[in-house]
């Protein structure tokens, strides 16, 4: 049985990567719509609530993929959890925006990225879990990565109580954290973002910001040449 659902597998490798926001989808947006123009310093942005039918129409809303994003999206679940999705070809979230979430919102975050298989990157699978504990940031990191014909194995922060800790004895480093893995543990979490069942859509609208006078200087790339079946 697949672990990722029809739209999730149609738009592979750019959903290895569903970074996820806990919070009201009210305030996920506002946030990241504050992070977003502060990062763009400027720069014009048009930010607007859209409902999509599902998981498909809201990726095909995307105009293009760029070396950096151009089109971001907060879609809503069934769960505490938002999902960010956003138009770059490299396909691996946006570990610096959830930074900024946590950092300066205060809102728990999951970076993560999980692809057995070369894809963008040298296979491998990581997360990175921050949240406040009062006014201290708290910070879990794990990631288990491909470096040619060598695998790197590195755990950073306390465990989450979620966290299958077992895993990481195996003796290959390439087994001790996986998309299955991965997955596992955002289930436990009370999130299953290569799930479409998991999306409240079409029931719930998204929030999309699009950088319409992105500089030149933006490599940009068609649908045909990134997305591609897993």
């Amino acid at each position: 049985m697949s672990l990722r659902s029809e739209s999730i597998q149609k738009w592979w490798p750019t959903t290895q990567s569903l970074d996820l926001v806990e919070g009201p989808m009210d305030a996920v947006a506002a946030a990241v719509d504050t992070e977003i123009r502060r990062f763009l310093d400027g720069e014009a942005v048009v930010a607007a609530w859209e409902t999509f039918a599902d998981l498909d129409a809201a990726f095909r809303a995307a105009p293009e993929f760029a070396n950096v994003p151009t089109f971001y999206l907060v879609l809503p679940s069934r769960s505490r959890w938002k999902v960010l999705w956003n138009n770059s070809f490299l396909c691996d979230g946006y570990d610096s925006l959830c930074l900024c979430l946590t950092q300066n919102h205060g809102l728990t975050t999951v970076h993560w990225s999980a692809h057995d298989e070369r894809t963008t990157f040298q296979s491998g699978a990581v997360f990175h879990h921050r949240r406040f504990e009062g006014t201290t940031m708290i910070e879990r990191s794990v990631h288990a990565a491909q470096e040619d014909k060598r695998w790197t194995f590195l755990a950073e922060g306390t465990p989450l109580p979620e966290e299958d800790l077992a895993s990481y004895a195996a003796k290959h480093k390439r087994d001790r954290l996986n998309e299955a893995l991965v997955s596992q543990l955002l289930l436990r979490l009370g999130a299953s973002p290569w799930s479409e069942e998991f999306y409240a859509l079409p029931g719930q609208p998204s929030f999309v910001v699009r950088r319409p006078r992105a500089p030149g200087s933006v490599v940009r790339r068609s649908r045909s040449e990134v997305v591609r079946a897993g």
